[in-house]
């Protein structure tokens, strides 16, 4: 009821009286003041209602779709956690190989001072180590690349190196094989010389041609045999003096190389996870070094006093 509809009621009214005109005046103003507050705030109470609806529908489905972007953050946290985990081990697996692979490649320096493996089979077990080794190249970061690329660049470096030197102590040795061979079949005319003076004689022959004969052979056996136990002799002698010092020369580099090791150690240690003071490692590693250094000299020297 609009207040205009009021005011017309009150005219009504007035054509009744002044207690009528009172009345509606107290009627009026009733209308007037408290009609519109309650249909206001009535009003305000619907739309409070509508309203609270609406924002509950609003916060049911912001927490609906939270819950949906915490699942999926899950979800992706739980892959990534995945990855790094299948990551890490891969790596794992890979630095274990070749790490024992890098240890090995290591001694093969070492071995080339044996004369008794040949070339090929040293070379052969160096291309193996290398294949898993190379898979550093794949799963590495720049540090530990670079220090595996390194380490193996002064180990390729000193097999060629090393192998140049053995050549001639190999020679040597193949020399003095065969000059053993040549003494052998000589030692062996001799023998059968002997035993046939010895038959000779049991047989009573004086036939001094045949003696003139067998003592001549006899001897000439006898000369090449000692001629080649002479060269074989001579031969020795240079092949030890050779060999010791090629032996410390392998060693040496053995142990040149064998600095660079911390650095490819260290950097793995690191990206697996598997820390430890760099100080700690390389006193660690340093003090057993320079007692495999100490061993090894002493062995060394012992052996040159027995040889001279």
């Amino acid at each position: 009821m609009s207040i205009e509809e009021i005011e017309k009621i009150i005219t009504i009214v007035g054509s009744f009286g002044v207690g009528a005109i009172l009345g509606g005046g107290i009627l009026f103003y009733f209308i007037k003041s408290y009609i519109p507050a309650y249909l206001s705030e009535k009003g305000k109470n619907l739309a409070t209602k509508e309203d609270v609806g609406a924002i509950t529908k609003e916060v049911e489905a912001v927490k609906s779709g939270y819950a949906e972007i915490l699942e999926e953050v899950k979800v992706s946290n739980q892959l990534k956690l995945s990855a790094v985990e299948r990551e890490q081990n891969i790596k794992k697996e890979v630095y274990m190989d070749a790490v024992e692979a890098i240890t090995k490649s290591q001694n093969m320096v070492a071995s080339f001072s044996n004369l008794d493996i040949s070339e090929e089979k040293i070379t052969s077990e160096f291309s193996e180590q290398a294949g898993k080794i190379a898979k550093v190249q794949i799963v590495g970061t720049k540090e530990t690349v670079q220090a595996v690329t390194v380490f193996m660049g002064e180990i390729g470096t000193a097999t060629l190196h090393l192998m140049l030197e053995r050549m001639a102590l190999i020679n040597r040795k193949n020399d003095i094989k065969i000059s053993e061979g040549l003494r052998d079949r000589y030692q062996s005319e001799v023998d059968r010389y002997l035993s046939i003076m010895k038959n000779l004689n049991l047989a009573g022959n004086q036939d001094q041609g045949t003696w003139d004969y067998v003592n001549k052979s006899f001897e000439f056996e006898c000369e090449q045999r000692d001629k080649h136990n002479k060269e074989i002799d001579e031969l020795w002698i240079i092949q030890n003096i050779e060999h010791i010092a090629y032996v410390r020369q392998c060693m040496a580099t053995f142990f040149e190389i064998s600095n660079l090791l911390p650095h490819v150690v260290l950097s793995v240690r690191s990206e697996l996870g598997l820390d430890i003071s760099h100080e700690d490692y390389l006193d660690i590693f340093n003090k057993n070094m320079e007692k495999g250094k100490a061993v090894f000299d002493t062995f060394l020297s012992k052996l040159e006093s027995e040889s001279a």
